[in-house]
């Protein structure tokens, strides 16, 4: 009896000794170690302008998958591997260029970039807005994160990373190297019924079209639209750049010039077109563009007494404190310190102004009504995941009572106010 007692106590004493290490290893782990949250004021990094002429140049360049099979970026945490490819996947380069000013303007047909990416572009070519269409059915493996690795992009591979960065630098390069005087205009229409609301009550239905005419025939175009590209399944074994892919081969195709499709305030917004498919949303877009008035035959070859005004900025802000929403409350505090781990503690947003259009590209996936928060701040319309991916941003709105998109929304119902204080350092 009197040995059973103790075998007991000793038992007791182990598992008090196993709760107090654990109590002790949650109470670490919940201190707010994540260097997020401190605020500071908007700083401007980087300002161009032209004074005179630009020249516009423009390619696209096809993505050399360097083997197969590979990881589908898009869905996951289970994901399709690709053993082939329904389309080519491309990137595309608008170059804009002049004694004063030099920007590259490219779309990757891809799911999202890194800033690191970016910054490895930036290295070779300078100033770059780099937008990913933002297929789910396109090439992962080029984005070392590893959370990004975790929840969308799989395992990195240093091959498909190389072959991604290289069809970026040969498209701004071979875009230099047919640079031409070009007229610049720009439009916008709504196309009705084409998109829906997957959470939330409003969408963005503009299509807005930037076109660049070259002296003999037209050069380029920037198509922004509101839509998720993710119509094809999940399960797909074929990589796939989805409509946007279709829509800018058609839109060549029909001799409009190298068309970039860059999203704007996609985060709550899906498809509505029944039965739709890549190309058949493709088709509809097509055909509304068509029946836009169409520019001159040709730009006149001397060049304009007034050139087209250009602004070019980038501007620094810091991020809000991590906000793990989705992580029942006893464990925000651990989850935050790991996820933390690897994301930045600022972000950058870059406004650019072409003539009387002004666009601001950020690293968020925006919801409709952030988007309408920061034009009518006057920072412009919204360029969602540009030069990096932080997840989403929604409104201090939908954060709080955890509606629209604030579920995907990785940092605290102070994140558009953040975005919003950039105005102060915009320099035009």
């Amino acid at each position: 009896m009197l040995l059973s007692d103790k075998n007991r106590l000793r038992r007791y004493r182990i598992w008090m000794m196993l709760l107090l290490l654990l109590g002790g290893i949650y109470v670490l782990a919940s201190l707010p170690l994540c260097p997020h949250g401190k605020e500071t004021p908007p700083e401007l990094l980087f300002y161009q302008k032209n004074a005179a002429l630009l020249e516009v140049g423009a390619a696209k360049v096809e993505i050399q998958v360097p083997h197969w099979p590979v990881t589908v970026a898009g869905y996951g945490p289970v994901r399709a591997e690709a053993t082939g490819q329904t389309l080519p996947l491309y990137a595309r380069a608008v170059v804009l260029q002049s004694n004063e000013l030099s920007l590259s303007l490219l779309s990757l047909e891809v799911l999202l970039v890194s800033e690191a990416f970016v910054e490895e572009l930036k290295a070779h070519l300078g100033e770059v807005l780099l937008v990913p269409v933002h297929s789910h059915s396109s090439l992962g493996g080029f984005d070392r994160r590893w959370q990004v690795q975790l929840a969308a992009m799989g395992r990195f591979n240093e091959a498909q990373h190389q072959a991604v960065l290289k069809a970026c630098l040969q498209a701004v390069e071979e875009a230099r190297q047919n640079l031409q005087p070009a007229h610049f205009a720009w439009e916008e229409s709504t196309l009705e019924n084409w998109t829906r609301p997957r959470s939330g009550k409003q969408v963005d239905t503009r299509l807005v079209r930037l076109r660049w005419e070259g002296v003999h025939a037209p050069l380029a175009q920037i198509l922004l639209l509101s839509a998720h590209p993710t119509l094809v399944k999940p399960s797909a074994t074929q990589l796939n750049p989805d409509f946007p892919g279709e829509l800018a081969l058609l839109e060549e195709e029909a001799g409009n010039g190298v068309t970039l499709v860059w999203p704007s305030a996609v985060a709550n917004a899906r498809i509505a077109l029944p039965e739709a498919t890549p190309r058949s949303v493709a088709q509809t877009l097509h055909a509304h563009l068509q029946a836009w008035p169409a520019l001159p035959a040709s730009a006149p070859e001397v060049p304009p007494e007034a050139p087209l005004e250009v602004h070019h900025a980038r501007i620094g802000f810091a991020l809000p404190a991590m906000d793990t929403r989705l992580v029942p409350t006893f464990l925000r505090g651990p989850a935050n310190n790991l996820l933390c781990q690897g994301i930045p503690t600022h972000a950058q947003l870059s406004v650019l102004r072409l003539g009387g259009l002004q666009l601001v590209a950020v690293p968020f996936e925006v919801g409709a009504e952030a988007a309408l928060a920061l034009e009518e701040a006057g920072l412009g319309r919204v360029v969602s995941m540009a030069n990096g991916y932080l997840g989403y941003l929604e409104t201090p709105g939908h954060v709080k009572e955890r509606t629209g998109e604030s579920k995907l929304q990785y940092f605290d119902k102070g994140l558009l106010g953040r975005l919003l204080q950039t105005e102060q350092a915009r320099p035009f």
